[in-house]
């Protein structure tokens, strides 16, 4: 045997080793670019929410600051909850809306970060990636239409 054929040989196993492995990091890459983009925009979200939530209590605790001030110790003193800024609703607002931000972002990340594992896993072990089908729409049945012509006939 030639060192020609040995190398040649081994440029044989070699090559496909190496295209496979060019296509898991392009696969790779693709998959973090998506599923940093749902972490970008879910952060993004997240931070409109909050700074949203976080003004609107400040201006509810200056308006009972304010309130306060006027009124004077002796009103607060004496009717201290009167005084308490109103934002409870508006607290658990943002803090509902962050919950099903955070769910409804973790549950696409999820979907994305598999559906790249699938796809690098195929890679690895030879199979073609196949992207996935759209899961099909049954058509509702419609009501079958009352037919009018035995009622006509009848009204005759």
């Amino acid at each position: 045997m030639s060192v020609e054929s040995i190398v040649d040989d081994v440029k044989g196993r070699v090559e496909p080793i190496v295209n496979k492995g060019q296509e898991v990091a392009k696969l790779s890459l693709e998959t973090f670019k998506e599923a940093n983009q749902v972490v970008v925009d879910g952060v993004q979200e997240l931070v409109k929410v909050q700074v949203e939530a976080g003004k609107d209590l400040v201006s509810e605790v200056q308006s009972s600051f304010d309130k306060a001030r006027i009124d004077g110790v002796k009103a607060v003193a004496s009717a201290p909850v009167e005084y308490l800024p109103e934002s409870r609703d508006r607290i658990a607002d943002a803090f509902r809306s962050s919950r099903d931000l955070v769910n409804g972002k973790s549950d696409e990340f999820v979907k994305i970060v598999k559906k790249g594992y699938e796809g690098v896993s195929a890679k690895i072990n030879g199979e073609e990636v196949k992207p996935k089908k759209p899961a099909r729409k049954t058509a509702a049945k419609k009501p079958a239409a009352k037919k009018a012509a035995p009622a006509a006939a009848a009204a005759e």
